[in-house]
């Protein structure tokens, strides 16, 4: 017995096992700092850079939580669904001209087709962050009351159940005073911590990997030996320097952190690369069997999510698909064990995913829908994309990656001039870089198809860029191991600092207007209700461009009921020549737009239901004064006689939007200018809150 115990207590744990522990503990370690890092990024962010970001996952998260106007909201609805909710034409576009003579298979493919373009996939984490919230706002509502009387029961007089209410409802009041920043800003610390995080832990990952079959084959760009690798510090590591250029890139931190479809994609797309280590960049043939097992289950579970990348944006597969490509042909195996794994592994589970998608779509749509095929049907075959705006097929390369790679650029050019010159067959070195050629030709096979779709944008590269900073930081690995340990800290300090001016100018000060805004109305409506609890009803119309501010996500506010309006931009109009969409009616002449589409005011609320299909101008019936109305500075200018006078409004708040121009400094400034340190003036545009509540 004691002869045993000696050998438990002498035994030591594995080499494998502890190497295994280091490597989960450094994980551990990086998530909380990263997550600590994107945590204070998502804080920063208080402007708008794109519709989308609210359109697509906000709005239509806060109308299956607080909303009672949803297709499938159930017969009992929650006490906190009684709110409202807009949803943009990508939620509710329908096939209407089904022919009877159609047999149904043709008449559901029809049905997809014409159907949805958006997947209510990428809006899950939102949704169930705002069931959470909705919980505790229905917990926050109860009578202040409740918990006192609980705890006199079971006490006589003790002091800590007296501090017990007191904390209940002090916590309650808080909830209830901060449901308006809650609702709105609480699913960008969340996207921080299940997009953002992940998608820089894959990165690292995916380089630590590179690194260590780069060290395996002995090529001297990036350690030459045991002995070199002794004097090289933690930010000389490609790791180190990949996740360097990819937490302080500021397209990262001002995209990525957004509640974007795209982000979503971005987030899969990594977190499977990283899953697909082995099968992408190792031999397989070397691999023991026990771990070749274990990482096709990590293929599989890849592929799953690549299918529900594919459900969340369809343009994601110009990625998936030359992923199962390169994994079937690195493997030295028959043509029947090619398809095996071409079909097996990549189309099997991809297809699971987006089975699993189509469900949840299922679940949420009330009916069967596909919706990337929809959007399929909208962008690729239709060719309405082009409807919000176009660019050069070769707008890519020549701005797109430039812009959001920004310092890390000239590395990554580096780097891919390196790879085609040395990828060469007749170069000794053709085998030593395919790992780095994978990543490179997922860039180009994703750049490349997309170039192709006349409408472009900077964040549809957003999947790819963690890629190019693998890339980049191969590059710069090579560079600051070629200088002294003081200078490699410079230059890396320098590049982090190079980002972040326009990163803080962008989040803090660019096209913060509609955030702005919606904050000092909430206000306005808060304050209004507190002194006057029948006064809890209010309308709100967006006098601005196609969906250039939030809505309901953005004006919660505690038992107050907002009806929101905006201008029609739809395809439906902005296709149609006859059609004139009321954004287009009200940019070329707001005076008339806002006399011709607005009655004259009336007694009692405003009854206005907002509608997904808002007919164009020239079919609109007359709406309803509102009593509160967003609309820019200089078109507040051209329709000040009416609103002053027929609308009887007042100005309630002017917010600053974007910089318009700098001057120098002058003595005399108007209300639109900032002077700083009275050397030059910067010149605001300005968005504008007119009221027509009584006074």
């Amino acid at each position: 017995m004691t002869e045993r115990n000696v050998r438990l207590t002498d035994s030591k744990p594995s080499p494998s096992n502890q190497n295994y522990s280091v490597k989960y503990t450094k994980l551990f370690k990086l998530f909380i700092l990263i997550s600590i890092y994107r945590l204070a990024n998502a804080w920063m962010i208080r402007t708008q850079f794109d519709p989308d970001e609210y359109w697509q996952t906000l709005e239509p998260a806060y109308c299956l939580a607080f909303s009672n106007k949803t297709a499938t909201a159930p017969l009992s609805l929650h006490p906190q669904q009684k709110y409202g909710c807009a949803l943009t034409w990508e939620w509710t576009r329908r096939k209407k001209d089904i022919s009877p003579v159609e047999t149904q298979d043709t008449s559901s493919f029809q049905k997809a087709l014409h159907g949805p373009v958006r997947s209510y996939v990428s809006i899950l984490p939102t949704y169930w962050y705002y069931l959470g919230c909705r919980s505790i706002f229905q917990w926050a509502a109860n009578d202040d009351d409740d918990n006192g009387s609980i705890l006199n029961k079971n006490s006589s007089g003790n002091s800590r159940q007296s501090y017990t209410t007191k904390f209940f409802s002090n916590a309650k009041q808080f909830v209830r005073q901060q449901s308006t920043y809650l609702i709105s800003k609480g699913p960008v610390f969340l996207h921080a911590l299940t997009v953002a995080v992940p998608t820089d832990l894959s990165v690292w990952i995916i380089a630590s990997r590179l690194e260590r079959l780069a060290v395996s084959h002995n090529h001297h760009d990036i350690k030459s030996g045991k002995n070199n690798a002794a004097h090289v510090h933690w930010w000389q590591s490609w790791a180190s320097c990949a996740l360097i250029f990819t937490i302080t890139s500021w397209f990262n931190g001002y995209a990525l952190i957004r509640t974007y479809a795209n982000s979503i994609e971005t987030m899969l797309l990594m977190a499977g690369i990283a899953l697909l280590g082995p099968e992408l960049f190792d031999d397989v043939s070397v691999v023991k069997e026990n771990q070749l097992c274990r990482h096709r289950l990590q293929a599989r579970i890849a592929f799953v999510l690549g299918g529900l990348s594919a459900c969340v944006r369809f343009t994601s597969l110009a990625a998936w698909i030359p992923i199962g490509i390169i994994i079937v042909l690195r493997k030295n195996t028959t043509a029947k064990q090619k398809l095996a794994t071409l079909f097996g592994l990549c189309a099997a589970n991809g297809l699971l995913g987006v089975l699993l998608g189509c469900c949840v779509d299922r679940y949420f749509f009330g009916f069967w829908a596909v919706p990337f095929l929809g959007n399929f049907h909208f962008n690729a075959i239709l060719g309405l994309g082009s409807l919000y705006g176009t660019h050069p097929m070769l707008w890519y390369i020549y701005a797109g990656i430039p812009a959001i790679c920004g310092i890390a650029l000239p590395m990554f050019v580096w780097e891919v001039l390196l790879l085609l010159r040395k990828s060469r067959p007749r170069t000794n070195d053709a085998e030593g870089i395919r790992p780095r050629l994978t990543v490179f030709w997922i860039i180009a096979s994703y750049t490349i198809l997309h170039s192709f779709t006349e409408h472009k944008e900077f964040r549809f590269l957003l999947p790819v860029l963690p890629l190019m900073f693998i890339l980049a930081g191969h590059a710069m690995v090579k560079l600051l191991r070629g200088i002294s340990a003081y200078q490699s800290k410079l230059i890396i300090v320098a590049l982090c600092l190079l980002n972040y001016p326009h990163l803080i100018y962008l989040s803090t000060v660019h096209q913060r207007g509609p955030i702005s805004a919606n904050a000092v109305l909430a206000s306005i409506m808060k304050k209004a209700a507190q002194q006057d609890k029948s006064n809890n009803q209010f309308s709100v119309h967006y006098l601005m461009g196609c969906h250039s501010a939030p809505a309901y996500s953005h004006l919660h506010v505690a038992d107050v009921i907002v009806d929101v309006d905006y201008l029609d931009c739809s395809p439906g109009c902005r296709s149609n020549k006859d059609l004139i969409c009321e954004s287009d009616a009200f940019s070329n002449d707001p005076y008339e737009f806002l006399h011709s589409a607005y009655a004259t005011p009336l007694e009692g609320e405003c009854n206005h239901e907002d509608s997904i299909d808002t007919p164009s101008y020239t079919e609109s019936q007359h709406k309803r004064i509102p009593s509160f109305v967003i609309i820019m500075q200089e078109d507040a200018s051209t329709t000040e006689e009416l609103l002053f006078g027929k609308w009887n409004a007042t100005l309630v708040a002017s917010v600053r939007h974007s910089i318009t121009s700098i001057s120098w400094h002058r003595q005399t400034r108007n209300n639109d200018e900032l002077s700083l340190l009275s050397l030059i003036d910067i010149h605001f545009e300005h968005m504008e809150i007119y009221s027509t509540l009584a006074k």
